[in-house]
């Protein structure tokens, strides 16, 4: 039995994600998807709820989560996260969406590639640091850290790639039938034309991430520079930074005032959102200190769903999630909560109901 694991953010799922997955061949495929914000620190579209329901809808027997605390990371660190739970899941194999399609450029960089040369003591971002020893278009940087995530853990998974169409992943431009989810979100209005129908159906549904920066603005007014100075990724002076917030009227100003050669506009994006639900770096910590021994469940098919029963010998499997039961989905009630208070979404009743069944 063939199991393909796909990680995806899908904000917004489009035309491309579904030409990759029809592109699949397997008897079960698992996705692995980020929850309500992205990898890079933005608020998805769509709540992760919505998203397990077209996901399920696009066709996938089994939709797990990366929660928050393990989404909001740096690429290498993102990638191995995912491939860990991936592994739980004991799949044969991921396949992702590539620039170059070549998995041989991903064996040859292996070989030569040595996570101490990425050196940021001169002051440049990791992001940077990296590009200079990896020269790769965004998906294949995550391809490679993927790849390198599974020969270091010598996990038996073949990491498989399909080619991208369209433009890329940054580009914000739209291309005919095949474009980028930035592009598309750059263009909301232009969503029939590049996403399956179920997704665009749900444009009432669209989050507005502006109606985040009073809440944030409050919560770094109401922190002194050393409270501040305790929340994950809030690094080497940001605490002093940031407590001007009160002279920006918009989230778009302020974190381009934060800006820097060190900071990229993804590594501020990604502490404000650890500001804005005052996660520590104590409790990141605490959280990276255990083995991911779990996987979250936002919904199956039947298939799925006589899959999970095959795993549950082995690995702890939750289906609805409540207080203490783990530190990072603690965090993720966390999110769901102020979120409901901000969208009022119902996130948090989801949180704590059986999946989604499709």
């Amino acid at each position: 039995m063939k199991i393909t694991g796909v990680i995806a953010e899908y904000n917004p799922l489009h035309n491309g994600h579904v030409y990759h997955f029809n592109n699949i061949k397997s008897d079960l495929k698992i996705l692995i998807m980020s929850s309500s914000f992205t990898m890079r620190g933005d608020l998805s579209l769509f709540n992760k709820f919505d998203k397990a329901r077209q996901a399920l809808e696009l066709g996938y027997d089994l939709v797990i989560e990366l929660p928050f605390a393990y989404t909001l990371q740096r690429a290498d660190i993102y990638a191995k996260n995912n491939i860990q739970f991936l592994n739980l899941c004991k799949i044969n194999e991921i396949v992702i969406g590539s620039e170059e399609n070549d998995i041989n450029q991903y064996i040859k960089y292996y070989e030569e590639f040595n996570k101490d040369n990425i050196n940021t003591d001169n002051g440049i971002s990791f992001k940077k640091a990296s590009s200079e020893l990896l020269p790769f278009k965004s998906n294949d940087i995550l391809g490679f850290f993927y790849y390198k995530a599974i020969k270091d853990n010598n996990y038996n998974i073949e990491l498989k790639t399909i080619k991208r169409l369209g433009n890329d992943y940054l580009d914000n431009d739209l291309k005919p039938e095949y474009s980028s989810a930035k592009a598309i979100r750059a263009n909301l209005d232009m969503m029939d034309n590049y996403c399956p129908k179920y997704v665009s159906d749900n444009k009432n549904k669209i989050l507005d991430e502006n109606k985040l920066f009073n809440y944030l603005k409050y919560e770094i007014i109401n922190k002194s520079t050393n409270e501040l100075k305790e929340i994950f990724m809030v690094d080497e002076g940001l605490e002093n930074k940031i407590k001007d917030v009160y002279k920006y009227n918009s989230l778009k100003d302020f974190i381009s005032s934060l800006v820097s050669k060190r900071y990229t506009e993804t590594r501020i994006k990604r502490m404000l959102a650890y500001v804005l639900f005052n996660i520590k770096k104590d409790d990141i910590n605490k959280i990276y200190e255990d083995n991911i021994d779990y996987i979250r469940v936002l919904g199956f098919n039947k298939n799925g769903k006589e899959y999970l029963n095959s795993l549950k010998k082995n690995i702890n499997i939750y289906t609805n999630i409540k207080e203490g039961i783990n530190k990072a989905l603690d965090i993720e009630l966390k999110v769901s909560k102020i979120l409901d208070n901000i969208f009022d979404i119902n996130l948090l009743k989801n949180e704590q109901s059986t999946p989604i069944i499709k």
